[in-house]
C-alpha cells in the first residue's frame, strides 16, 4: 500500500511538472497532503455528528409515529432514505479508517469530497426529518382517540362473543367492509365503541382509527350537505386545516392525499342511507384498511348502493335471551341496590326485565332508573308506568315512549322543566351545554319545586338526565343530543302541562305572520331557513326566541322586537342579518347570542342608561374591531364570550368589567395555546370576581379557572402565572385544586387512591418557593408531581398538611425523602420514576407514623424497599395497603418489618423478589394477598407460613 501511495505522489509531481508549473515542488505537494488529512478528518467528524443527530431525529419520528397519526407513505420513504444514508456512511467510515493509516494526496481529496457530498445529503434528510417531527406533534392528532368509557359488556356474553368475532374479522384480509346489523337497541354502537378502545387496536393494528358517531354527521345543520360534514369531521381528525372549503371534490382530494397508502379503520355509526365514501375521499385500500358500520337497515352501504356482487362481512346483533337480560340487569343494580335480592322486589324485577324484551339499550337505561328505587311499592309503580300502552311506532319506539313516561315521571319538577326545554332545538341537532345552562338559569328552572335549602346546579341536573339516559352526551362532551322519539314524546308532555306554550319551525312562522302568538312563551325557528320575518309581531308573553341558523333574511326590522316586553332569551346565532335590537323595549333581556354573525361589525344595540338587565352576551365569530366603552354600563353582565386572535390580544375594555364572573375566549389561531393563556392571565388580574375562565379551540376546551360547588380549580402553564390569579384573591372555597403545567382533564393518570383528596397541587413544573405558592401549599393536603425532571427529592417542597403524595415520571429523583417532616403523610404513590433507587434515607421511615397506603409502580432502578429501624420500634405501624407492580430489579423488602396494620398486599411483575418478611409474628391482620400464582409458588417461605397466608391469596395468571 505504501508503494502505491509513493507512486501516486510521484505521478502527481510529474503531472505538475508537465503543465509547466515551475513554482511547484515536492515540498509544496507534501504540504498539500499534510493539509488534506486534517480536512478529511474534519469532514469525517462533521459526518459522524450529523449521523448522531439523524439517529436522534429518527427515534423521535418513530416514537411519535407510534402515538400520532401521520401518512405512513411519507414516513416509510423517509426511513428508507435514512437506511440508504446509513449504508453509505458505513462504507465511507470504512474507507476513512483505511486511509487514516496511510499517506497520500489525491485519495484524501477524493474521499473528502465524497464525505462532503454525503454531509449535504444528510442535511437534506435531517431537514425533512425535523419537519416531519414538527408536523407529527403540531396537530397532536393521535392514531387512536380513546372514547369515554362505554357501557360495560364484560358480563354480556353474546356481545362479548360478537366483539371477539369482529376483532377476528379485522385481521382478515379478504374483506374491507364489515356491517354490524340489528334492530334498534341491541347494542351495536356500544360494540364498536369497545372496538375503538380495545387494546388489540391500540397495539398498532391500524395507522389511524376514525370514529364517526351519527350525532356528528347525521344532524340537520343546513349549512352543509351530509357529505361535506363527514369530510370536515374526517379532516379535523387527520389534523388538516380546511377552513371554510365546501367543495366536495377539493375536500376529497385533500383527504385522499392524506390517507393514500394508510392502513385505516373507519367506524361509522348508525348509517341510515347510502354514502359514497370514495367520493368523500376515503380510498378503498387493499392493504388491510377496514370500514365498520352499524345500521338497522339492510339496504344501506358506505360505498354506494348494494349489488349482488357486493362483498362484506355481516355481523348480526340479536336481542338478548331472558337469562342474559337478567344477568345484565342484575349486574348493573347489584353494586348500588341490593334490594333486588329481596323476594318481592326480585319478582317484580323479573317482570321489568321481561318488559325490556332483550333490548340491550333498554335494559341499561331502565336499570339505571331502578337503581334509586328501594321499596316494593316503588318497583311496582315503576313497572306499571312501563306497561302503559304506547301510541304508535315500531317495537323499539313503543318501548322508548313507555320508558320516557316512566323515567320522566320519576323526575323532580326542576329536572322536568330542564328536560322539556330541549324540544326547542331541532331534531338531531347538537345542543350546546353552555347554552342550556344559560337558559335553565335565566328561566330559574333550577329552583322550581326544589327545597329552599337546595343548592342544585345546572351540572347536577344535566348529569342526572344523562344518567337516566334521557339525553345523550356528545363525543366531545360540549353538547348533548335528544333521541327523536324522546323529543316527540317530550313535545306532547309539554303541551299537556299547558304551563309553557311553545311553537317550533313551520307552525311558529305561520303563526308569527298571522300575528297569532299572543299567548306563546317559547318560539323556535332554529334552522328553518326562513326567507323573511314580519316587520312587527305582538308577543307580550314571549320569554324565549330562537332565530339561530337562518342566514337568508338580510335584515331584521327593529320593530319586530318592539312588542316582546317579557323577552329574556334571544338567540341570533348565525343569522347573518343586519339588525338593531331596541334594548329600550327589551328591558328584561338577559341572554343575547349574536355569535357566528360574520357580518356583524358592531354591537347590535346601543347602551344607554344603567338599567340594562343583560347578563349573558356572546359575540364570538363576529368581525367587530371595537367594543364601545359604554359596555361598562352593563352592570349585570356576568358571562361574556368573545373571540381573540392568536397573539392573545384582549380588548382592554373587557378588563374593566369588574363584576364579570365568566369569560370564555374563542382562540382563532393555531399558535401555542399555553402562550396565549399566559398572555391573557397577565391582563385580567383586575377581574377578581371570575369563577370561570375558559379558552375554546377548534376541537378542545381548556379551563383555566373553574368553580364547581365549593371547589376552585385553577390551571396555569407555569407557576409564575399563579400570582396574577391568586395574589389578591381570597379563597373562600372549601377545596382548592391547582394544576401547573398540565390541563385539568379527566384522562390524567391519577390512581383511585388519590380520588379522595379534594385539595391538591398537581405540578409538571418545578415548584419554586414564593408567597403565592406558599399560600396554596398551606391550603392543600395532597401533592402530585408529574413529569418534573428538575426535582431531586421532596424535601424542599414544604406542604404543612400533606396527607397524600403522588410522584410520577420524575426521572431525576434517586431518593424520595432525605429528611423528616412527613409525619402526616397517609398515602404515597410512586410511578415510573426510572432513576429512583432509594425510597427513604437514614431513619426517615420511622417518622412516617401515619402512612396507610404505599404503592410503587414501574420504577425499574429500585432493588430494595429500605425500611430500616435504628431504635427497634415498629416500622410503618399504620400501613394497611402495600402495592408493588412491575419492579423488575426489586430483590428485597427489609426483613425487620412487622406490619402490625397490614391488611392488603399486592405484588405483580416483580420476578427477582424471592422472599417476603412474613413470619408467624408479622402481618397478623393481613387478609388480602393478590399475587401471580407461579410467583407465589416459587416464594421462599416456610411451608407452614405459606399455608397460613395462602388462604388470603387471590391469584392471577
Amino acid at each position: 500500500m505504501a508503494g502505491n501511495i509513493v507512486q501516486v505522489v510521484a505521478a502527481a509531481v510529474q503531472a505538475v511538472a508537465n503543465v509547466g508549473d515551475a513554482g511547484a515542488s515536492l515540498g509544496s505537494l507534501a504540504t498539500t497532503a499534510v493539509n488534506a488529512k486534517p480536512a478529511l478528518k474534519n469532514s469525517h467528524s462533521r459526518m459522524v455528528a450529523k449521523m448522531i443527530n439523524l439517529h436522534k431525529i429518527r427515534r423521535s419520528v418513530e416514537d411519535h409515529f407510534r402515538i400520532y397519526w401521520f401518512p405512513r407513505k411519507r414516513v416509510d420513504l423517509w426511513l428508507s432514505e435514512v437506511e440508504r444514508i446509513e449504508l453509505q456512511v458505513m462504507e465511507l467510515k470504512d474507507k476513512f479508517s483505511e486511509f487514516d493509516q496511510t499517506w497520500g494526496i489525491h485519495p484524501y481529496a477524493a474521499l473528502t469530497e465524497e464525505i462532503n457530498v454525503m454531509c449535504t445529503e444528510i442535511d437534506e434528510v435531517l431537514r425533512e426529518g425535523k419537519k416531519m417531527e414538527d408536523d407529527l406533534v403540531k396537530p397532536e392528532t393521535r392514531r387512536i382517540v380513546e372514547l369515554a368509557t362505554p357501557i360495560s359488556i364484560a358480563n354480556v356474553s353474546p356481545l362479548n362473543e360478537k366483539l371477539e368475532q369482529l376483532l377476528e374479522y379485522l385481521k382478515d384480509q379478504s374483506y374491507d367492509t364489515i356491517r354490524v346489523h340489528g334492530v334498534a337497541g341491541t347494542g351495536k354502537r356500544v360494540l364498536i365503541q369497545h372496538v375503538n378502545n380495545h387494546e388489540a387496536i391500540a397495539n398498532k393494528m391500524f395507522d389511524i382509527v376514525l370514529w364517526l358517531p351519527a350525532s356528528d354527521y347525521e344532524n340537520h345543520d343546513n349549512d352543509y350537505s351530509r357529505e361535506v360534514r363527514v369530510q370536515h369531521i374526517i379532516a379535523r381528525r387527520l389534523g388538516l386545516d380546511l377552513g371554510d372549503i365546501t367543495d366536495v371534490n377539493v375536500l376529497a382530494s385533500k383527504i385522499r392525499g392524506e390517507l393514500d397508502g394508510a392502513k385505516y379503520m373507519l367506524l361509522l355509526d348508525d348509517l341510515k342511507s347510502n354514502i359514497e365514501l370514495e367520493t368523500i375521499g376515503i380510498p378503498r385500500n387493499k392493504n388491510g384498511s377496514k370500514v365498520v358500520f352499524t345500521t338497522y337497515l339492510r339496504h344501506v352501504f358506505p360505498f354506494g348502493p348494494l349489488t349482488r356482487s357486493t362483498q362484506f362481512f355481516n355481523i348480526e346483533i340479536k336481542k338478548l335471551s331472558e337469562a342474559d337480560s337478567w344477568q345484565m340487569f342484575e349486574d348493573i343494580l347489584i353494586n348500588e341496590n341490593d334490594t333486588i335480592q329481596q323476594h318481592e322486589i326480585g319478582t317484580i324485577a323479573r317482570k321489568v326485565v321481561k318488559w325490556c324484551d332483550g333490548l340491550f339499550s333498554l335494559i341499561y337505561i331502565v336499570a339505571q332508573n331502578f337503581k334509586s328505587k328501594r321499596s316494593p311499592q316503588n318497583w311496582s309503580d315503576g313497572l306499571q308506568m312501563l306497561r302503559r300502552p304506547a301510541k304508535m311506532g315500531d317495537i323499539y319506539k313503543k318501548a322508548l315512549e313507555s320508558f320516557l313516561n316512566f323515567s320522566y315521571g320519576g323526575l323532580e319538577e326542576n329536572q322536568k322543566l330542564c328536560f322539556l326545554f330541549t324540544v326547542l332545538y331541532p331534531e338531531g341537532s347538537k345542543i350546546p351545554i353552555d347554552c342550556l345552562f344559560d337558559c335553565w338559569t335565566t328561566h330559574k328552572f333550577l329552583v322550581h319545586g326544589a327545597p329552599e335549602s337546595s343548592s342544585v346546579t345546572a351540572q347536577d341536573i344535566l348529569e342526572h338526565l344523562l344518567a337516566m339516559a334521557l339525553l345523550d352526551e356528545g363525543s366531545n362532551k360540549q353538547y348533548v343530543t335528544i333521541d327523536k322519539v324522546f323529543r316527540t314524546a317530550a313535545m306532547e308532555l309539554l303541551q299537556e302541562r299547558n304551563q309553557y306554550k311553545y311553537l317550533v319551525a313551520e307552525e311558529a312562522l305561520e303563526k308569527l305572520k298571522n300575528d297569532n302568538c299572543k299567548d306563546t312563551h317559547w318560539i323556535s325557528l332554529s334552522g328553518s331557513e326562513i326567507d323573511d320575518l314580519p316587520d312587527e309581531v305582538d308577543c307580550p308573553e314571549l320569554t324565549t326566541l330562537f332565530l339561530q341558523k337562518n342566514s337568508k333574511p338580510e335584515t331584521i326590522s327593529s320593530s319586530f322586537f318592539k312588542k316582546m316586553k317579557d323577552l329574556i332569551i334571544l338567540d341570533l346565532y348565525k343569522t347573518g342579518s343586519e339588525m338593531m335590537i331596541p334594548m329600550s323595549d327589551l328591558q328584561k333581556l338577559k341572554v343575547l347570542y349574536v355569535n357566528g354573525s360574520a357580518m356583524l361589525k358592531k354591537l347590535p344595540f346601543k347602551i344607554e342608561g344603567l338599567d340594562h338587565m343583560l347578563e349573558v352576551l356572546d359575540i364570538r365569530d363576529c368581525i367587530m374591531n371595537e367594543l364601545p366603552r359604554d359596555i361598562k354600563k352593563l352592570k349585570h353582565l356576568r358571562r361574556l364570550m368573545v373571540s381573540i386572535n392568536g397573539g392573545g390580544t384582549l380588548h382592554p375594555i373587557i378588563c374593566e368589567l369588574s363584576s364579570l364572573k365568566e369569560l370564555i375566549l374563542d382562540v382563532k389561531s393555531d399558535v401555542h395555546i399555553n402562550k396565549v393563556i399566559e398572555n391573557i392571565i397577565e391582563r385580567i388580574d383586575t377581574l377578581r370576581e371570575l369563577t370561570t375562565l375558559k379558552f375554546c379551540l377548534q376541537d378542545d376546551i381548556v379551563d383555566v379557572i373553574q368553580v364547581r360547588g365549593d371547589t376552585l380549580k385553577i390551571f396555569v402553564p407555569k407557576q409564575s402565572s399563579l400570582q396574577h390569579i391568586l395574589k389578591e384573591r381570597n379563597i373562600p372555597y372549601s377545596a382548592l385544586q391547582v394544576y401547573i403545567g398540565v390541563q385539568m382533564t379527566p384522562d390524567l393518570e391519577i390512581p383511585k387512591s388519590f380520588h379522595k383528596y379534594d385539595n391538591f397541587v398537581l405540578s409538571c413544573d418545578k415548584i419554586v418557593t414564593e408567597p403565592v405558592i406558599e399560600k396554596v401549599l398551606l391550603k392543600v393536603n395532597a401533592l402530585i408531581m408529574m413529569k418534573d425532571n428538575s426535582v431531586e427529592h421532596l424535601d424542599p417542597i414544604i406542604v404543612p398538611h400533606l396527607h397524600g403524595c403522588l410522584v410520577q415520571r420524575c426521572n431525576k429523583i434517586e431518593t424520595l425523602i432525605q429528611t423528616n417532616g412527613f409525619s402526616n403523610l397517609e398515602t404515597l404513590v410512586l410511578s415510573k420514576c426510572f432513576q429512583l433507587k432509594v425510597l427513604f434515607s437514614n431513619n426517615v421511615v420511622q417518622q412516617l407514623i401515619s402512612l396507610k397506603y404505599l404503592e410503587i409502580r414501574d420504577c425499574s432502578a429500585i432493588e430494595e424497599i429500605n425500611m430500616l429501624s435504628t431504635n427497634g420500634g415498629d416500622i410503618l405501624p399504620t400501613l394497611a395497603t402495600l402495592v408493588l407492580h412491575d419492579l423488575q430489579m426489586l430483590k428485597k423488602i427489609c426483613s425487620d418489618m412487622k406490619w402490625p396494620s397490614l391488611c392488603t398486599l399486592e405484588i405483580h411483575k416483580c420476578p427477582n423478589l424471592t422472599e417476603l418478611p412474613l413470619n408467624e409474628n408479622s402481618a397478623k391482620n393481613l387478609r388480602n394477598i393478590r399475587v401471580e400464582r407461579t410467583w407465589w409458588r416459587n416464594m421462599g417461605l416456610g411451608v407452614e407460613i405459606k399455608q397460613k397466608y395462602e388462604r388470603c391469596c387471590k391469584f392471577s395468571a
